[in-house]
């Protein structure tokens, strides 16, 4: 278990201290090509390798391959077809993959980002050293999340998914077949397919959904999810789920966290008014929830803040909370704000008694103080 985790830290210090040595060795153009500052090729045939510093980009696009691809300092490759055997992205440079393949491991490291929708890596995908995969489509055999790195697993398939050393991984779709979580690492799931589940020392695993169902030896202490079993459900969006969760060590922690459906109105609905914070409409929510409303104005319309109708904690401050044990709906109330001198309604010129017009009785006004003066010498 350590071990594995262990072996798969140093195999990405070992890349890094390999691509490291790399960097003379382009210098002194050993690539079939180098790229420097907003340089830019299209690969359509065949090259050993390819190096890309500064904010380069190279495109790989159908029957285009490259043997070897390091990316240092913020340089982009957007692979769009063809193929690339081993990758390397590195200072905080960028990958974004739609489709072709990886023949090879596709190893992130040192800030970089990976934003894969579509293809294929066939050796796997490891994020090191605080890199971020997006991972939307696609295929890939591993991913392996280490060194404060961060995964958004939204879409596609991965057989093998592993986070370690306090990486975070979330999960909102897709299918994932087997998970692993160790050294402080969190993996948050609220989508998508998890097939089985491993949770070690003092890693985090927490489900948020609603109908939290255990069986086997596995129990639900509150939130929290104890002992091996099946664990199943569904998620907001009505998808059920089972998981079953083959390891869960005492030092680890299993949460299954309720989300409920909190449904925002407003009061007239027939003026457009959606000055609420959150937005009018349904949110998925758990515990406390802030909610705020403002002022609407839309001239000639001026609508304030009354009340909110519904479980909250003061229906009568526009700035409050709703506690989300259960579906709730609340509705903002706003009367006519309408009056004389508003945003919508000012005071015309000559309005000296400020009722919005200028009539003989503000002449009269006017008159009445004909020739006074408030200059210090009239004092």
């Amino acid at each position: 278990m350590n071990k594995q985790n262990s072996l798969i830290t140093r195999y990405c210090l070992a890349v890094v201290a390999i691509v490291a040595l790399l960097g003379p060795l382009a210098q002194n153009g050993r690539g079939d090509f180098v790229l420097w500052y907003d340089e830019q090729i299209t690969v359509n045939s065949h090259h050993n390798q390819g190096i890309l510093y500064d904010t380069s980009r190279a495109f790989i696009v159908s029957g285009g391959s490259v043997h070897n691809l390091y990316a240092y300092n913020y340089s982009d490759v957007n692979i769009s077809g063809g193929s690339v055997d081993y990758l390397y992205p590195y200072d905080s440079s960028t990958v974004n993959f739609s489709s072709g393949s990886i023949t090879k491991p596709l190893y992130a490291y040192d800030s970089s980002t990976v934003n894969f929708s579509g293809g294929n890596v066939n050796g796997g995908l490891s994020a090191c050293d605080s890199s971020t995969v997006n991972f939307s489509g696609g295929y890939v055999s591993g991913l392996y999340s280490s060194g404060s790195s961060v995964v958004d697993f939204s879409g596609g398939s991965v057989d093998y998914l592993q986070a370690s050393i306090s990486s975070v991984v979330d999960i909102s779709g897709g299918s994932v077949s087997n998970i692993e979580a160790y050294d402080s690492s969190t993996a948050n799931i609220s989508g998508g397919s998890v097939s089985n589940l491993k949770a070690y020392n003092s890693s985090t695993i927490i489900f948020h959904g609603r109908g939290f169902r255990a069986s086997g030896s596995l129990v639900l202490d509150g939130e929290r999810v104890l002992g091996t079993g099946i664990l199943s459900g569904e998620w907001m969006d009505g998808t059920r789920w089972v998981v079953s969760i083959i390891t869960n060590e005492p030092t680890a922690t299993i949460l299954a966290i309720p989300v409920y459906i909190l449904t925002i109105d407003v009061d007239p609905n027939d003026v457009g008014i959606d000055t609420i914070t959150p937005s009018v409409g349904a949110h998925d929510y758990g515990g406390w929830v802030n909610i705020n409303a403002q002022q609407f104005t839309k001239c000639p319309d001026v609508y304030v803040f009354d009340h909110w109708e519904g479980d909250v904690n003061d229906p009568n401050s526009a700035n409050t909370t709703v506690f989300m044990d259960t579906d709730k709906t609340v509705t903002a109330v706003f009367v006519d704000g309408r009056k004389c001198g508003d945003e919508c309604h000012p005071y015309p010129i000559g309005d000296l008694d400020k009722d919005c017009e200028v009539t003989f009785g503000d002449f009269a006004l006017f008159a009445s103080h004909w020739l006074e003066c408030t200059k210090p010498e009239c004092d």
